[in-house]
This record gives structure tokens, C-alpha cells and sequence, in this order.
């Protein structure tokens, strides 16, 4: 399966699972904060126009369950508009973000909306799409073209080869079906009996220099993503139940793209179960034990048998396998990374300053997490069920586990970090935080 062919097969097993999963919202998408004054209606029609050039099922309207054809949308149908509290600054951009996500999009799979008044001279652009419709790298690409910009680096994996029926291929589809047919015990890190979800997810950020995150894996021989989730592992550590059995189990979506996909659009993602060594007492330990443990991810980037299980399975049992594979006693979290533009970027001539990731939530799970990379910066974005106590800790914690990585495995450097919650303000201009009550 090729191209086109495979996004669109992988892209049908999250609709499925969404149709199966009607309270979970399968949305991923990012919020660019740009400076300057809020384009007009037209100028987002025309942008809105360049996405769909850039990708034509972006044309399309959301199907009705058990419905094959789509009628065509007007850019208008993609587009909406929220005045925020004037002056109100991140508290309230933040806490529109979690209310315009909280309403998923129902007739289109993917929209855009414009949210400004919160501070002067600035304005947000929110998209979000089906995962279905796109993964991360897709929803990157199709912002690139939309701006004018030359995509991201080709991949250089070699084109997927014929499937020939091997004893290698046997082997890896026995292991395939043994490992999702078999009982996992992934922890829970939520209150016993209390099953999510229990109301709208709740989303956090923080943010630090990429280089930062960079050193520590350069010195200590590991990758960006290894720094990533050891440090998740340290922070989730205040959440394991006491005399919890079983692992916490991390789902991390692996890019299959190849030469002749690199460029294509769609959902080329695949998971990669990952453990994280939550109970290794230091950090140094941890990002070593992460390193053997993402072994996987490495080994499994140029593997042809990789994805085998869906390759065979035919696609209507697609969605059920994948919520096999994203039961919450098979998965604790899931954690992604996306790389994205290395430089600012620019809308009409003003600057592109932040990009904030959004991430879905799974059915059945208290936490997602997504660390996107952009302009020399990498932006931790966290969303949980409302049954996870004390989620306002959790960007902190992360970022404290940097800093002990830091201490360990580089020169310290007075490098400015940063937890966003709802409660904290910071200012473009200086960055300095501003304390404020939540609204």
C-alpha cells in the first residue's frame, strides 16, 4: 500500500474510532500567536482557499456515520471568530483555546479560528483537523503552503518495499497479533473508579529553548525525544498509585513516511509502545533507562513489517484494532513529538512568534501529551481529563526535570524556562511573568 492509498487507510481507523468513541474528540491542530492587527474576513478566506489548494479533501464536508460521499464546503463553513476580554492577555487566549476545542467540528474535519482582543497589537489563528485527515507533520506542511513556505526536509527511507510473504514477515505478523491479543497492565494515573472522561479536557503548556533540550542529549548521548520522555517520566512520578502493578505504558506515534511518501499528506503515523521508567529514582537513571527503552523507535523506522498487522488486517477491522491498541490498560498516555520550522515565520509580513501544539485525548484516558518544536523553541503541550488532580503541576515537573538533566549532564546555564497555566500571564514584549488569578 502506497502513497495516497495508505494515509487514506490509516486516516479511515481514526474515523472509525472516533464514530465508535462519540465523547472523545480525535482533534489535533495548533494555535499560531502573530503580532500585529487581526486580519479581515477576506484575507483569512483567501488563506483558508490556499490550505485547500494545498490539499483537496480539505475541500470536503465532515461524513455522516455510514455515509461515502461529501458534498464540497465554502471557506466560510471552515472559519470562526472569538472576541476575547480586552487586555486580557494568555488568561484569557488559554481559557478560549480550551472553549472553542470543547466543541468539536462537526460538519467540516478541519477549521480555523480567529481569537484577538486579548492584548494589544496581537491576534491567534487556531486550526485544528480530524487526526483522521492529517497527523502532525500534515498539519505542519499544509500551514507551510498556506504561508508560501517550502515544506519541511524530504525523508530519505527507502520506498516501502512489494509485500512478499516471507518467514521474516510471518514472524512479525505473529508477534503483531500476539502482542495486541495478550493482557497489558498499563498503569492508571487517575483516582480508582473514577472512569474518564468525567468532563471537557483540560489543557496546560510550557515552553524552554530547544538548544537546551539539544545539549543535554548531545552530552549524554541520547536523542531529542529520549530527553523528552525521561523528563516526562520524572514528572508523572507524583501520579503513580501507590502499590500500583503493571508499567506506565507511552504510546509514541512514529512518522512511516518514505521517499515516495515524504512529501503527502495525510495520517502516516504509527504507534511505538514505549515504557517509561517512572520508578528509576534519578533523572540521569531515567534517561538512560529511556534510551534502551526507545530502542524500538529507532530499529522500527526503516522496518517494512512495521505496521504488518494493519497492512493485513482488512480495513473494517481497522478502528477496532486500533482501540485495542489504545485501550487505557494497554496505553497510559500517549506522548508525540513534531518537528517543526527551524525559523520564524510570517503571516501578511507579521511575525508568527508562538506556536502552541493542541493535542487529542484518547477514549478512556486522562492524559496526552505533544512536545512541538518551532523558531528554537520547544512548546510542551498537555491535555488531561478533569479527574487527573493537580494538572497545573504537571509543566512544572517536566521542566524540573530538565533542569536536574541539566545538572547532570551539561554546564548549568541560566536559561529561562517557562510553565503556562491558566494563571500565569506572560508578557511578549519582555517575558517576564505576570501573576494573576484564574478566571
Amino acid at each position: 500500500m502506497h502513497g495516497h492509498d495508505a494515509a487514506a487507510a490509516a486516516g479511515e481507523r481514526w474515523f472509525d474510532y472516533a464514530a465508535a468513541h462519540p465523547h472523545s474528540s480525535m482533534e489535533i491542530g495548533g494555535v499560531a500567536v502573530i503580532t500585529g492587527p487581526a486580519p479581515s474576513t477576506v484575507e483569512l478566506h483567501a488563506l483558508i482557499d490556499l490550505a485547500r489548494a494545498a490539499h483537496p479533501p480539505l475541500r470536503d464536508r465532515a461524513r455522516a456515520p455510514g455515509a461515502n460521499t461529501r458534498g464540497p464546503a465554502a471557506p466560510a463553513d471552515h472559519l470562526e471568530e472569538v472576541a476575547l476580554p480586552t487586555r486580557g492577555g494568555d488568561v484569557a487566549l488559554h481559557a478560549a483555546i480550551e472553549r472553542v476545542c470543547a466543541r468539536p467540528l462537526t460538519d467540516v474535519t478541519w477549521g480555523m479560528t480567529l481569537l484577538h482582543g486579548h492584548r494589544d497589537n496581537e491576534f491567534a489563528l487556531l486550526l485544528r483537523a480530524h487526526h483522521g485527515l492529517m497527523d502532525g507533520m500534515s498539519l505542519i506542511g499544509v500551514m507551510l503552503a498556506a504561508l508560501g513556505e517550502s515544506g519541511l526536509p524530504r525523508r530519505h527511507a527507502p520506498p516501502r518495499p512489494a509485500r512478499i510473504w516471507t518467514p521474516g514477515r510471518v514472524r512479525a505478523l505473529l508477534r503483531a497479533a500476539i502482542d495486541i491479543a495478550l493482557p497489558a497492565h498499563a498503569i492508571d494515573l487517575g483516582p480508582a473508579r473514577v472512569q474518564a472522561p468525567t468532563g471537557p479536557p483540560l489543557r496546560r503548556w510550557a515552553h524552554t529553548p530547544l538548544p537546551r533540550m539539544k545539549a543535554i542529549a548531545r552530552t549524554s548521548g541520547t536523542s531529542l525525544n529520549d530527553v523528552y520522555l525521561a523528563a516526562l517520566a520524572g514528572a508523572l512520578r507524583p501520579w503513580l498509585p501507590d502499590g500500583a502493578t503493571g508499567t506506565v505504558r507511552a504510546m509514541v506515534p512514529l512518522d512511516s513516511r518514505r521517499r515516495d511518501t515524504s512529501s503527502a499528506v495525510g495520517n502516516f503515523h504509527r504507534g511505538v509502545p514505549v515504557v517509561l521508567p517512572c520508578r528509576v529514582p534519578t533523572a540521569a537513571e531515567r534517561l538512560a533507562a529511556t534510551h534502551l527503552a526507545t530502542a524500538s523507535i529507532r530499529t522500527g523506522r526503516c522496518d517494512p513489517d512495521a505496521d504488518i498487522l494493519f497492512d493485513t488486517l482488512p480495513t473494517r477491522w481497522h478502528g477496532r484494532a486500533l482501540a485495542r491498541v489504545l485501550h487505557p490498560r494497554r496505553t497510559t498516555v500517549v506522548a508525540t513529538h513534531v518537528p517543526g520550522p527551524a525559523r520564524p515565520l510570517e503571516l501578511h509580513g507579521h511575525n508568527i512568534h508562538t506556536l502552541l501544539p493542541l493535542m487529542f485525548l484518547p477514549a478512556g484516558h486522562r492524559l496526552s501529551i505533544c512536545l512541538a518544536e518551532y523558531a528554537g523553541t520547544a512548546h510542551l503541550a498537555i491535555v488531561a481529563d478533569p479527574s487527573l488532580p493537580a494538572i497545573d503541576e504537571l509543566p512544572t515537573r517536566w521542566l524540573a526535570e530538565l533542569d536536574a538533566l541539566e545538572d547532570t549532564h551539561t554546564p548549568h546555564l541560566p536559561i529561562a524556562a517557562s510553565a503556562i497555566t491558566p494563571g500565569a500571564i506572560v508578557d511578549s514584549a519582555s517575558g517576564s511573568p505576570e501573576r494573576t488569578t484564574t478566571p
